[in-house]
């Protein structure tokens, strides 16, 4: 495919501009100079093929458009009550309750996804989670949802991509119904007479924020062949697809696709590493996208902020409002509450630890402080006001793999 970009200005400023200073403390040093500049430019498609919006719609039309509710209402997989936080046979109470922990649940045990693999221990690897409080404000069309991103790991399994699964957890159920929804690029040449088709993406999904009708999943450098700086992959919920026949065939047996919708790229010059995503409701100035970098060697990991146009979920400008360094190694997820930030990190201080953190950080300036335990194989946060301030965190581990709430 030529790869050519087909670069798009809509909802955004016509170029890029530097980001404003944050905080400049953290535990190890102090550092002199504020964190390097965080700009994106956003694009919908490649030259020669339709913008991947116009070949959603193709496909929609060669297949069956499907909604969110329809998603939620077929939904084949069953989650499990939290039990012993291990899955494995014989294992009791061997992994400790996270720290504030109010509500939770693991995946299905007695089911296979439609792939045939096992959700307990697939090489299907659940990173991001997000919900409809992040997405509208609250519940959608009076469902509660839960959605969290999982990515292909494993010899010839990274064929698959990287999906979604669509939680219904209205009303808090022990045991939620779900459904795994296949992450897709929609594929149609921009020649006469061509036919759309679709190809699934190869993203580590690390981080997912939901923002409207968008899903916002990071891309690092180098994880997947449409955002080549690193940057954001954006997904489409009102165009979801379900495929039948060969359709279902190419896709591994899934039912339903999300299809790809524009991208936004790291601007050249623009280095952040795009490994967690959040979304922040809190602030009086209006809705925002936080992006925070995972980071062995340093504690120079750097957050920056993004105002996010409420109504149509595009982000406003390509230059980020904010930036300020996190302060610790090891971040696996962050978001922005208030003048705070808490982000949830892996204990490295014995090998093969993996043990989660979680951290405050109080005005998002100095050194964050330890609050307690997460799970083990942290990954992504989200925020939700449930019982005054509430996270949502999930596990990565086979066999330890549980999605839950903690109090703050």
């Amino acid at each position: 495919m030529d790869t050519t970009r087909r670069t798009l200005l809509r909802g955004m400023a016509a170029a890029p501009f530097a980001a404003a200073a944050g905080g400049l403390l953290v535990p190890e040093t102090a550092y002199a100079a504020a964190p390097p500049k965080a700009t994106v430019v956003m694009e919908g498609g490649v030259d020669g093929f339709l913008p991947w919006a116009d070949a959603s719609d193709r496909l929609r039309s060669t297949w069956t458009a499907a909604t969110l509710a329809q998603v939620l209402t077929t939904a084949t997989q069953q989650g499990t009550v939290v039990g012993d936080w291990d899955d494995r046979e014989g294992a009791k109470n061997t992994v400790p309750e996270p720290f504030g922990f109010r509500y939770g649940f693991g995946w299905d045990g007695t089911r296979r996804a439609p792939d045939k693999t096992w959700d307990r221990r697939s090489n299907w690897y659940p990173q991001g989670i997000t919900t409809t409080y992040d997405g509208y404000g609250g519940p959608l069309e009076g469902r509660s949802v839960v959605a969290v991103s999982w990515y292909a790991k494993g010899d010839g399994f990274e064929d698959r991509g990287a999906r979604v699964s669509f939680v219904d957890v209205t009303g808090g159920p022990a045991s939620p119904r779900y459904q795994h929804v296949l992450l897709v690029e929609p594929v149609q040449s921009s020649k006469a007479g061509a036919k759309p088709s679709f190809r699934p993406v190869s993203i580590h999904a690390g981080g997912m924020a939901w923002a409207g009708n968008f899903l916002y999943i990071a891309n690092r450098p180098g994880e997947t062949t449409h955002v080549r700086r690193g940057g954001m992959s954006v997904f489409d919920v009102s165009k979801l697809i379900k495929v039948t026949g060969r359709g279902k065939e190419r896709a591994y047996g899934y039912d339903y696709l999300l299809p790809l919708h524009h991208i936004y790229e790291n601007a050249r010059g623009s280095r952040l590493l795009h490994s967690q995503l959040s979304l922040d409701r809190t602030r009086s100035t209006g809705v925002s996208l936080v992006v925070s970098e995972f980071r062995e060697s340093t504690a120079q990991g750097v957050a920056a902020r993004w105002e996010v146009d409420d109504r149509t979920g595009y982000i406003k400008r390509g230059e980020a409002d904010e930036s300020w360094w996190l302060g610790t190694r090891y971040v696996q997820g962050a978001v922005s509450v208030g003048e705070d930030a808490y982000y949830s990190a892996n204990d490295r201080s014995a090998p093969g630890k993996l043990q989660g953190n979680l951290w405050r950080h109080k005005g998002r300036t100095g050194g964050p402080a330890f609050l307690g335990k997460l799970s083990k194989g942290p990954e992504d946060l989200s925020y939700e006001p449930v019982d005054g301030r509430s996270l949502w965190a999930l596990g990565e581990h086979k066999h330890l793999r549980r999605v839950y709430r903690v109090r703050v």
